[in-house]
């Protein structure tokens, strides 16, 4: 009689058991395999660092077959290197997999057997790809003997993950910065200083605010492809609207651009790492101290009340760099197309798209450019912070997700291409300036003691709130 009282719970515990251990087979979601992009589809969107929807399915006959994803992808000049990890939950056996480029098998062959049941297995290997932006697939075989190879055609099975990878770029640096950059060194409490002389822990540097000293700890950076300098810090602010303020934006927007790059394996540097002022010479040093291909200070622009039917964007270029005004084309491009896709009421002024704006003597206005005269560099203003409408886009993850990704294309598409852009902007002067970036009443931050304040998305979206 007791027993039979109890049935009900003894059932109800077999179905939760059950159930929870149908849990892990469905954490991906049922899907088939996704369309790979043509290479025309590749270069035009260019969605690098994005991984593709069409992920093995969790259920029906393949609840116990052989899954995996990749770890890592490095790029060579030619070459792709991969690290992946395969398993099989119904066994221990090799596991057949092809890594595809492009939709073309480049590569099939089987893993090590596992240690033990249903354990997975790490496998390294290097695909020969032409330079460039590519799609690459981890496809494991069905059910086949162990060793059985199909090279240069497709056998049947699933692609279980893919990512978009990008051969080493092809250097546009100018040897002569190369030969005299020094390298920088990231100080105990997270400033970037460039180093101006001396030895391995006992380098000579220059602080943000232009003062000689030595510092004796750090991490030394000798060279990278690509600066991004957070506008304004400290005292400067830059635009405003509410409390969201732009030397915060600008960190966050470059912060999210240095991950994107290093995700590709592309070594990147950013100038300003928190809350302080950093004057243009010093910034113009640190990206001299690194010798990269290009140099991008990233801003949002405030002012315009001139309503526009589509984003203000604005991207400034060196006069003197015709490769700088090739990709402020470019990015013009890539980023007025990210901010499009979201509504907001636009505003701008007669300086949209990439322009040039010289002094009185007919030089570079902008500082970013006039000390740095054998460097691409550029300027971005995405869109108008001082506008509370695009203001409230601003504040928001997905855009400033959108705008990060914008810029890392951009420079792909800059790299890998001859594209000159069709954005071209004006040619003007206008020798007027806010008066901020030099360095006076500048105050160093510590080199050595704390870490410097850092913002968050989360940090950005509770300002934009308020």
């Amino acid at each position: 009689m007791h027993s039979r009282r109890f049935l009900p719970l003894f059932s109800l515990l077999a179905v939760l058991s059950l159930v929870a251990a149908l849990i892990p087979l469905t954490q991906t979601p049922l899907a088939a395999q996704s369309q790979l992009p043509t290479a025309e589809q590749r270069n035009t969107a260019l969605q690098v660092g994005q991984r593709s929807p069409g992920l093995a399915p969790a259920l029906g006959p393949w609840a116990r077959s052989a899954r995996g994803h990749f770890q890592s992808i490095e790029p060579g000049a030619s070459s792709l290197s991969f690290r992946a990890i395969l398993g099989d939950r119904g066994s221990s056996q090799p596991i057949q997999y092809q890594i595809l480029v492009d939709g073309a098998v480049a590569l099939t062959t089987t893993t090590p057997p596992a240690r033990g049941f249903a354990q997975a297995v790490a496998v390294e290997n290097t695909v020969r790809v032409s330079p460039g932006i590519h799609e690459v697939c981890l496809r494991v075989a069905g059910q086949q003997t162990a060793g059985r190879q199909s090279v240069g055609r497709q056998s049947a099975g699933r692609t279980v993950d893919c990512e978009q990878a990008v051969t080493t770029p092809p250097d546009r640096g100018e040897p002569s910065v190369e030969a005299n950059a020094r390298g920088v060194v990231v100080s105990p409490s997270g400033v970037v200083v460039p180093v101006v002389g001396g030895t391995t822990n006992n380098w000579r540097v220059t602080t943000p605010c232009g003062n000689t000293v030595t510092l004796r700890n750090g991490s030394f950076i000798e060279r990278a492809r690509i600066v991004i300098d957070a506008g304004h810090g400290g005292s400067e602010s830059g635009a405003v609207s509410g409390r969201l303020q732009e030397k915060n934006l600008n960190l966050v927007i470059a912060d999210l651009v240095i991950d994107k790059f290093e995700d590709l394996g592309i070594s990147a540097q950013i100038t300003r790492t928190g809350d302080y002022r950093l004057p243009i010479g010093t910034r113009a040093g640190i990206a001299e101290a690194l010798a990269p291909d290009a140099f991008i200070s990233i801003h949002h622009n405030g002012g315009a009340v001139r309503r526009a039917s589509s984003p203000g964007t604005e991207i400034f270029y060196s006069e003197v760099r015709p490769e700088s005004q090739r990709l402020a084309a470019i990015l013009y491009e890539t980023m007025h197309a990210a901010a499009d896709q979201f509504d907001a009421a636009w505003v701008d002024t007669v300086n949209r798209g990439a322009s040039v704006r010289l002094n009185e003597n007919g030089d570079d206005l902008f500082g970013i450019h006039r000390f740095t005269p054998q460097i691409d560099s550029i300027i971005t203003e995405f869109a108008y912070l001082s506008n509370p409408s695009e203001a409230a886009l601003l504040g928001r993850a997905d855009v400033q997700e959108a705008q990060a990704q914008s810029i890392v294309d951009g420079v792909l598409q800059w790299w890998f291409t001859n594209d000159s852009g069709t954005s071209l902007g004006r040619r003007f002067t206008d020798p007027s300036s806010s008066g901020t970036g030099g360095f006076d009443s500048c105050t160093d931050p510590s080199l050595t003691a704390g870490t410097v304040g850092r913002f968050g998305l989360s940090n950005l979206a509770e300002q934009a709130a308020r």
